[in-house]
C-alpha cells in the first residue's frame, strides 16, 4: 500500500477557485505591477498569492479600521496598484488609452 504525500491530495474546491481567480487577466496584471515596484528582490520568492494577501482583509480587520484619520502609506501604495490595475484592465479590453 503506497502512503499519500499532501502533494497527492486532490486540491479543493477553494484551491481551484484561487487558482482560476489567479489566473484573471486583472489579477495578473496587478501582480505584474506590484513585482515592477520591487526595486530590491525581496519578493522575487513569494507567491502571487501571498503578494495579493494584503488586498484582502476581513470584516472585523475592516471594523478595527479608524473613519477619521490619515491613511497607512502602505494602504495608499495598494489602492494606486489596484487603480492602476483596473485602469489598465479596461485600456486592455477597449483598446483606448485609461490612467486610473
Amino acid at each position: 500500500m503506497r502512503r499519500r504525500k499532501v502533494s497527492d491530495a486532490p486540491a479543493g474546491p477553494a484551491v481551484a477557485e484561487d487558482e482560476a481567480a489567479l489566473a484573471t487577466p486583472f489579477v495578473k496584471c496587478l501582480v505584474r505591477l506590484i513585482r515592477a515596484q520591487d526595486s530590491y528582490g525581496s519578493w522575487e520568492g513569494k507567491a502571487d498569492a501571498e503578494l495579493l494577501a494584503d488586498f484582502i482583509i476581513t470584516k472585523e480587520q475592516r471594523r478595527a479600521v479608524p473613519i477619521n484619520g490619515d491613511p497607512d502609506p502602505d494602504v495608499l501604495w495598494r489602492l494606486d496598484m489596484f487603480y492602476t490595475a483596473v485602469g489598465r484592465a479596461i485600456g486592455e479590453r477597449s483598446g483606448l488609452m485609461t490612467s486610473q
